[in-house]
């Protein structure tokens, strides 16, 4: 593998990440807009990153029960 085969890996994963950081994001704010203002509010991270795990564990079950 070349480093330019590399460099084009790396960047599709970084956009794939980037991808589903704005889905579960824009998610998140039609779903549960209180608990996101309040912890953007209390400027407390853990519980918007613990939303979002939550957010995806919820969405991968989801996928493999339809799988």
């Amino acid at each position: 593998m070349t480093t330019r085969d590399l460099a084009m890996t790396m960047a599709g994963v970084v956009a794939v990440a980037a991808w589903v950081a704005a889905s579960v994001t824009a998610w998140l704010l039609v779903t549960a807009p209180a608990t996101i203002a309040m912890a953007i509010n209390g400027h407390d991270a853990q519980s918007l990153v613990q939303l979002g795990l939550s957010a995806l564990y919820d969405l991968l079950v989801r996928l493999v029960r339809y799988l």
